[in-house]
């Protein structure tokens, strides 16, 4: 790899320093800023390969500064680096031109594969136009983990396309919600979104609601009816569980997607129409379509970009973030301030969630509900998981997080005990229960009280 002549932006000093001190360690060329406007007018008069900007820079914001540095230098490779990562962050500065968005801290790993990439990159005369998004509402995608981290960055580079979107995932992983996404940060924010759950109708119902009909074209059929396809002309329309169509119905669709134009049943008149297309699948297309159940020129018309959503075990890490956005809905819509325990989120992260994020939502507002304290404990998650067990029956998945919880609430009684010195209630008042609760769960976990004096 050549010697790359890098620009690193951020106000803090101690980033500054440690990514100036990599790039000079492998032998590149690095001027760090703290001042957007130092860094700027470096970028005015002298080469740059590689420019890392943070996206908060004190009063300026570091996508500005990325629009005026691309303006300068079209070629360099700019890249936005945040600790506060989102859907919106993402998805405005890949359209404004960064090619890169990564979250801090930053790895070596991926220092050195950035370098890869902008040494790749440099020399080519790539031509990106900007797309014009206003500010961004507050997102309802909640996440850091490095898998949300790449689908934030796949919605922020097809938002500003027209081009079908294929978003695969699980039940409960928000296949919406990133649809949604889309939709706002797109040029047709100020058209319709328009979801249909294509599992919700038979094949009958679900062809006149999308297609529309004619009067007379069934029985029942007293009226004229515009289709959705018609009303979300502009617009963007989502159909969610594409892969619970029938094979008849998936013809007729492709041939709206195809040609562009509608036609209603009972009607020999064709309507254009412009309608930019999401979907969503949580089963596997490619089975099915070695099963003869699904088309393969329909899966390439809507995969013409496909999102995967991880499942909330394949990203842990923000079970905790996303605890609390719901413990916060929740209170605002019941104007209540239930709060939870470090040692509750803590025993909910390591629980097993085969309903994803909308099974997590559920927990979090049942629990809400049965904190007659206003305070959730790690016990009330213990006894609402044991319900919930004793409620759907035994399972693999299920019938093991008893087992778990017991063992991350005996470690956590024995903790408390220890820090109070066995003292029982001192620690029955830090644990938030009775002190003669404490000694039946004393007895019932096998704490031996001598060891914790």
């Amino acid at each position: 790899m050549r010697p790359l002549k890098v620009v690193v932006v951020d106000d803090e000093i101690s980033t500054c320093a440690f990514l100036s001190s990599f790039f000079v360690a492998e032998g590149h060329e690095c001027h760090p800023f703290t001042r957007p406007e130092d860094a700027e007018q470096y970028v005015a008069e002298n080469p740059v390969d590689l420019a890392l900007i943070d996206v908060y820079l004190g009063p300026l914001n570091g996508i500005d500064l990325l629009q005026r540095v691309r303006a300068l230098q079209p070629n360099l490779y700019p890249v936005i680096m945040t600790a506060y990562v989102s859907v919106e962050t993402a998805a405005r500065s890949l359209s404004e031109g960064a090619i890169d968005y990564i979250s801090k801290p930053v790895t070596i790993d991926q220092l050195h594969a950035m370098a890869a990439r902008a040494d790749a990159y440099c020399g080519q005369n790539w031509q990106e136009t900007p797309i014009d998004l206003a500010a961004f509402p507050s997102s309802s995608i909640i996440g850091l983990s490095p898998k949300m981290l790449e689908v934030y960055k796949a919605i922020g580079r097809v938002a500003g396309s027209n081009v079908n979107v294929l978003i695969s995932g699980a039940s409960g992983t928000g296949k919406e919600l990133v649809a949604r996404a889309i939709h706002r940060h797109s040029k047709r924010t100020d058209q319709a979104f328009t979801p249909v759950n294509c599992g919700s109708f038979s094949e009958t119902i679900l062809e006149s609601e999308l297609f529309g009909h004619e009067k007379g074209a069934f029985t029942g059929a007293s009226n004229v009816h515009m289709g959705l396809v018609e009303a979300t002309d502009g617009g963007t329309l989502f159909l969610d569980e594409i892969t619970e169509t029938t094979l008849s119905f998936q013809v007729k669709l492709l041939r709206v997607i195809q040609e562009q134009q509608v036609r209603r049943v009972g009607s020999n008149k064709y309507i254009p129409v412009n309608v930019r297309i999401l979907a969503a699948a949580n089963r596997d297309i490619f089975s099915l379509i070695k099963q003869n159940q699904f088309r393969e020129d329909l899966y390439y018309r809507l995969a013409v970009v496909q999102i995967r959503m991880p499942s909330l075990e394949e990203r842990r890490e923000d079970i905790p973030r996303l605890i609390i956005h719901f413990l916060q809905q929740f209170n605002a819509k019941n104007n209540l301030d239930v709060t939870i325990a470090q040692e509750a989120i803590a025993t909910l992260q390591c629980m097993s969630w085969p309903g994803n994020v909308r099974e997590l939502e559920n927990t979090v507002n049942r629990l809400a509900i049965f904190a007659l304290t206003g305070r959730i404990t790690l016990a009330e998650v213990v006894e609402v998981e044991q319900r919930s067990s004793e409620e759907s029956g035994p399972t693999d998945s299920i019938s093991s997080a008893p087992d778990l919880l017991l063992e991350v609430e005996r470690e956590h009684i024995l903790r408390v005990l220890k820090q109070t010195k066995g003292n029982r209630s001192e620690a029955a008042r830090r644990l938030g229960i009775e002190r003669k609760t404490l000694y039946k769960k004393v007895l019932r976990l096998g704490i031996n009280l001598q060891d914790t004096r």
